[in-house]
Formats: structure tokens, C-alpha cells, sequence
């Protein structure tokens, strides 16, 4: 600990000790004086020092005790005094820089993902102001030696957000633990901005961590509205995000069960176990059931290691259809006192293709890491472990890409999610805005966006329609991979791989495309009626791939085929790899 730490107990000791030397000093020189005090005149005189007021009616030598305290009283009053008006002018100063700031990004809240998103913002050279209680007024947070400016205050105000400068303001981060709290304040920060902020782009990006609720605010059309002032109001838009979502979105771009294994047309179901009992495990869940499409043409099958049924239960109620999309087992007990010989017991049915531990507690991960070493596997066990502390143990020193029978893939979620290319540039939806243009480009003159929410520009496209984009780009690495394929550089020297002159490769990728497409509409609430009515959601195309006309097949066919065309877009191109599954 440094000495400013205990600044202030050494000032009051320093107080405390000036005030009881008085009171022996004046004690002494009036019992010499032959003058008679009680100890509350003592006190009185005592405490008069402090404002330098002694009266000087007595002879030297003064008693030494006295002679200390009417030296030592007033400069510890000056030393309170001096650092209390610094305290004040480095506090308006900062109030007065920062109604000077503009093209800065305000961030609410000062938590772990806050914190590591202000260490990269500041890297990058963005100025930073944060909105959050300051614990120490005496001492710099880290953040703040970093160089942004923590302030206090509430961000509802109008007035407030005046003072921070808000309108002249580049990005607003919402990232408080409530989702209810960032978009409720998201909306007002959103009233301010079209009223105030019309002479620049802004963009309010708030986070919501739980992928059910986000799906009901989306059953409700409750952003629509949002969207089409944002359409009006082009200085100014919303955009929602979910570490959860892009975290498992990530994962299921490299860590996917056909990353570990290719999956082809004779492949049994393919398995995977999943632990946790959060929301990143929730999300995990929604995601196998989105993207889980394979060459095997096979429901996949989850084995949910969680503490209580809570999940499977919100799940089905949200999503009623998912179990037409996967198969579910449970092992409903403590995490904490996860048995391993259970998880052999499933494992010897048939071995996972991967385990994700979810757990979102690093402590409680590292735990059952360790019992999963102890798993009496044929083969190594893939294990994705994500980790929620970038400077943790595990996380930051532990190297090992295999432990025992387990071949380890960490993931870092916040050192991922939570750095100004993932978020701000939003790197990950590259390949979905790509896909998104050349629809619009391919629609020509019958582009309108008055009539259909699909045709309007990515900034201002409805969520669910960006959720479409999203799928169907995640799904193209899946896609590649069941063609033996991968994704490198245009500046690689391999040949490119082509799709068009391989009718059956073309057939069993666009299966999958319709699998995909099929699981995205059911998770949405859509259901099989032969006349399409979008109101009631019924369409008349939720059938197998192999009841479809060939007129509908080829839509399918054409998505598979334009997808060496939207990769090229990327600066990228697709090859053969040595792991052939078709020559």
C-alpha cells in the first residue's frame, strides 16, 4: 500500500495529536500562570488554534507541547483545506473539458467488460468518458490512468448528458447487468440524440445478454419502431447486441462438432455436450439449433450438464418447435458435484463430438476441466472451455493444448467480444452485409423499402432480418467444410475450388441451406399451412428438401453456388484442403 492510500487517517491522527498537545500545553501554562480551567475551557482554547486564533498574552517559553500544537493545528487545517479546493478545481476543470469533447464514446457502467473495452478503445486512440460511481474521488482508477474520465451522474437527464457532451458524442455503450436498465436507457439517451445530436451520425449500442428476451422484445415488434425513425432520423440509430450471442457465434465459426471431425452423408448424429446453466449456455443451445446442419441430413443431439430444469423449460416455452430441430438429454444436478462416471455413462452410448463448458465461472470451469481428464474415452475428447477473466490463471498463463485424453480449445469470451473490432466495426457481420447487398443489388428496380422491412439498407434493417443475414453467413463455414473446402487469403497460391460443375456436392449443400432456413423459420414461430399468410406465420415451404418443386430447390441451389462469389468479397477464397470428402 503507498502512503496515499492512508492520506487522510495520517491528516486526522495529525489532527487528533495537535489537539491533545494543546490541551496538555494550555493545561500547564495556566496551572504556572496560577489561572484555573476546567477541561471544557482546555478543549475550547484547544480547538481555537485550529483557525490560528491564540492569543498572544503570555510569555515565552511556552510549553513545548503548545509550542507544537499551534504549528502543527493550522497546517494540518491548511493541508484539508489546499486539497479540498484542488479537489473542487480539478472536478470543475474536468466538468468544463468535458463540454469541450466531441467524436467520443460514452460507456456506462465500469465492470470487467466495460473495462477491457476501454483499455482497447483507448489503444486505438478514442477518447473515453464513463459513466460510473467513483469509489475513491482521491485515487485514479485503472481505466482512468489509461486515460478516460469517469464521471458520476444520471444518464436520464438532459442536462447531464449536456454537460458530458453527449450530442457531440461518436458511440454510446450501454453494458449495465440489467438488459431492462440499457435499453430503457438506451431509449431515452435515443430522445436526446434526435433532438439534440442533428448535425452528426451517432449510434447507440446496448447490450442484452438474454437471447429469450430479445426474442420476445422481437415477437412483440418492439424495436420496429425504433427502425423506422432511425430510417427518418438518419443521425441516429439503435443497435442491439448480445455478448452471449456473438460469443457462441464465434465459437460455432471455429469451434464448431465439423471442425473436429468432418461430417459427411454417412455420419452417425452427431453429439455434443453442453455445461451451464447461464445464459451463454442458453444461447449456446438456440445456436446448435439454428446452425446444426450437416451433410448427415441427422437432428443433432445435445446432453445438458445444468443445475435445474430451468432452461430446457424456457426454452420449450419460447421455443416451441425447437425439439423438432434436436434431440435433448439432461443430467440435472449441481454442477459442483458433476460426477464424472455420469458423463462416462452417456459417453459410452456414443462419444461426444465436443464438449462446450459454458459456465460462465471460471472457478467452477477449471473444476470440472479437471474431472473431465479423468474421462475413460476410446479417443481424446474435444472440450471447448470459454473463460470469462482474460487475466486469469487459467486464461492468461495456462498453454496447454492437451491435457491427459482431452484435446483443449480455450476461448477468452471478453478478450473476444469486447474490443473495438468486434464491436464497434463489427467484424463478425462482414460476410452478412456482403449477402445482404447482393440481395439488394439482385432486386434492382423492385427495391422498396416502404413495402418490404427486408429491402431497407443494413444500418436500418429490422433485427430479425439481420439475424437472417447473419445465419445464413456463419452457415457458409459450415457449408465449405462438408465440401472438404476452407477459407484462405486470395493471395494463396492454391487453386480455387469451384462449385458449379459439381451437381451433387451442389445438391447435398443446399439440403443443408434448407435445413438452416427451415430451423431459422421454426425457431421464429413459423409453422407448415399450404398458403402462405405472414400474419399468422404460415408458410407453405416448412417440408422436407425432397417434397420441395425443383423451381423452389433452386433457390437453395443458387445460394450454394453464389457463395464463392461472397467469400471473394471478403478478400478471401475457397480451396481444397488434404482432407478430402469430395474429389
Amino acid at each position: 500500500m503507498k502512503i496515499r492510500d492512508y492520506e487522510w487517517w495520517i491528516v486526522g491522527t495529525l489532527g487528533l495529536i495537535a489537539f491533545f498537545l494543546a490541551m496538555i500545553g494550555f493545561n500547564i501554562m495556566f496551572t504556572e500562570s496560577g489561572l484555573e480551567r476546567n477541561i471544557l475551557d482546555l478543549a475550547f482554547q484547544s480547538m481555537k488554534i485550529f483557525g490560528m486564533e491564540f492569543v498572544d498574552e503570555f510569555q515565552s517559553p511556552l510549553p513545548w507541547q503548545l509550542e507544537i500544537a499551534r504549528w502543527l493545528a493550522p497546517g494540518v487545517v491548511l493541508y484539508a483545506a489546499a486539497k479540498a479546493i484542488m479537489y473542487f478545481i480539478r472536478r470543475e476543470y474536468k466538468s468544463f473539458r468535458l463540454k469541450s469533447y466531441k467524436n467520443h464514446i460514452i460507456i456506462t457502467s465500469l465492470n470487467d467488460k466495460s473495462r477491457y473495452l476501454i483499455k482497447d478503445l483507448i489503444k486505438n486512440g478514442e477518447k473515453v468518458i464513463v459513466l460510473a460511481g467513483i469509489d475513491n474521488p482521491r485515487k485514479l482508477d485503472l481505466v482512468e490512468k489509461e486515460g478516460a474520465v469517469i464521471v458520476e451522474g444520471d444518464i436520464t437527464s438532459n442536462k447531464f448528458l449536456k454537460n458530458i457532451a453527449g450530442h457531440k458524442a461518436k458511440y454510446f455503450v450501454f453494458l449495465e447487468e440489467e438488459d431492462e436498465t440499457n435499453i430503457s436507457n438506451a431509449i431515452l439517451v435515443y430522445n436526446y440524440l434526435i433532438e439534440f445530436g442533428k448535425d452528426k451520425k451517432q449510434t447507440i449500442f446496448t447490450h442484452v445478454a438474454d437471447d429469450i428476451k430479445l426474442n420476445e422484445l422481437m415477437e412483440l415488434k418492439f424495436f420496429e419502431e425504433f427502425m423506422e425513425a432511425n430510417e427518418l432520423n438518419a443521425n441516429c440509430e439503435i443497435r442491439i447486441f448480445s455478448m452471449n450471442e456473438r460469443t457462441t457465434r464465434i465459437l460455432f465459426k471455429d469451434d464448431s462438432p465439423d471442425s473436429f471431425m468432418p461430417i459427411t452423408k454417412d455420419t452417425p448424429q452427431v453429439r455434443v455436450a453442453v455445461f451451464g446453466s447461464g445464459n451463454l449456455a442458453q444461447s449456446m443451445i438456440i445456436r446448435l439449433a439454428r446452425l446444426g446442419y450437416y451433410a448427415n441430413s441427422k437432428k443433432l443431439k445435445i446432453t445438458l450438464f445444468h443445475d435445474g430444469n430451468s432452461i430446457v423449460k424456457k426454452l420449450l416455452q419460447n421455443f416451441p418447435g425447437i425439439t423438432k430441430l434436436v434431440d435433448f438429454e439432461n443430467y440435472d444436478e449441481s454442477l459442483e458435484l458433476f460426477d464424472i462416471e455420469e458423463f462416462n455413462k452417456f459417453n459410452h452410448e456414443q462419444q461426444f463430438n465436443v464438449v462446450y463448458l459454458l459456465c460462465e465461472n471460471d472457478s467452477l470451469s477449471s473444476n470440472i476441466l479437471k474431472k473431465l481428464t479423468k474421462n475413460d474415452s476410446g479417443e481424446n475428447l474435444e472440450v471447448v472451455l470459454t473463460l470469462m477473466n482474460p487475466d486469469g490463471i487459467i486464461s492468461k498463463w495456462y498453454t496447454a493444448k492437451s491435457i491427459y485424453n482431452i484435446n483443449l480449445n480455450k476461448f477468452n469470451i471478453i478478450e473476444r467480444s469486447f474490443t473495438k473490432k468486434a464491436l464497434i466495426s463489427e467484424e463478425i457481420d462482414e460476410l452478412a452485409k456482403i449477402i445482404h447487398l447482393d440481395y439488394l443489388n439482385s432486386l434492382g428496380d423492385k427495391r422498396d423499402p416502404n413495402k418490404k422491412p427486408s429491402h431497407y439498407d443494413w444500418d436500418f434493417l429490422p433485427i430479425d432480418f439481420k439475424i437472417q443475414n447473419r445465419e445464413q453467413a456463419d452457415h457458409i463455414y459450415i457449408k465449405v467444410r462438408a465440401a472438404g473446402c476452407e477459407v484462405v487469403s486470395l493471395s494463396d497460391s492454391k487453386a480455387e475450388f469451384i462449385f458449379e460443375d459439381k451437381p451433387e456436392l451442389i445438391e447435398s449443400l443446399a439440403i443443408m441451406e434448407h435445413d438452416r432456413w427451415w430451423a431459422h423459420m421454426v425457431l421464429s414461430g413459423w409453422k407448415y399451412g399450404k398458403t402462405r399468410d405472414d400474419k399468422k406465420k404460415i408458410h407453405q415451404y416448412l417440408i422436407p428438401y425432397g417434397e420441395l418443386s425443383d423451381e423452389i430447390k433452386q433457390y437453395d441451389r443458387d445460394t450454394v453456388i453464389n457463395i464463392p462469389k461472397l467469400v471473394k468479397q471478403m478478400g478471401t477464397k475457397i480451396v481444397k484442403i488434404d482432407n478430402k470428402l469430395y474429389n
